[in-house]
């Protein structure tokens, strides 16, 4: 008997190559309330998939922007949509528990505290996207510059933490919640279909504000003022996403 095993191409890359790139970040092409909102699309996706495997009681286990996959898309101005691969980690749960203790483990900068003490569960991917939302939003690998030992250490018992931006006004809502992801009790982090909704309404309200200086913009030019382009500012391209 011959087994096949068909998957979609993505041929994109990954998510990792597209930090690398700085996709996420502004450009005087791609404003900034343009990558804020490329940046929150993707990342409810990304929350879309591990909500499907935790649906049906499976943890991935190496949540990781390398273990995201970036494939084609004509209808998306991002010109991708994110798919979440890699499951050579994933565990399944027994329907009666809401986690299992394993051996296995994934890779050191996105892992969760329990997971050094050999628990997993649906809270460890939580941990695991709360980690690539930070990598989205800095463009910088976690943790960069610490040993193993250090990581090991400092995850696990909490003294080592990432640090987020605190110069955009823009992000103070998608880093509450990245904090939120990253609590140390696997308990105090929210579940993926309340993460995906508050990245929805995170990404309505940038839409909501690219749309009120859309109209206070038309009407100073009826006014007979002249429209002010300056990066960070509406641009008609904002709003096609």
């Amino acid at each position: 008997m011959v087994v096949l095993v068909i998957q979609e191409y993505c041929d994109r890359g990954t998510l990792e190559s597209a930090i690398r790139k700085s996709f996420f970040r502004a450009t005087p092409r791609w404003g900034l309330r343009l990558a804020r909102r490329a940046l929150l699309r993707s990342a409810v996706e990304i929350a879309r998939g591990l909500l499907h495997l935790h649906d049906w009681g499976v943890v991935h286990g190496d949540v990781k922007p390398a273990n995201v996959l970036l494939g084609s898309s004509k209808e998306d101005r991002r010109g991708f949509v994110a798919k979440v691969a890699d499951f050579g980690l994933a565990h399944v749960l027994p329907s009666d528990v809401n986690s299992l203790y394993t051996d296995s483990w994934g890779s050191l900068a996105y892992m969760a505290p329990e997971t050094f003490r050999g628990k997993v569960s649906r809270a460890t991917d939580v941990w695991s996207f709360g980690v690539c939302l930070w990598q989205m939003l800095t463009g910088e690998r976690p943790y960069d510059g610490y040993r193993y030992s250090e990581l090991i250490l400092g995850i696990k018992e909490g003294t080592l933490e990432l640090q987020w931006p605190e110069d955009d006004p823009m992000t103070t809502d998608l880093i509450e919640l990245g904090r939120q992801c990253l609590s140390h009790r696997p308990e105090d982090r929210p579940p993926f279909d309340v993460i995906i909704q508050r990245l929805v309404q995170i990404e309505r309200g940038i839409r909501a504000e690219l749309l009120a200086s859309q109209q206070q913009q038309e009407q100073h030019q009826l006014h007979g003022g002249q429209q002010e382009q300056q990066q960070g500012l509406y641009r008609q391209e904002d709003l096609i996403i």
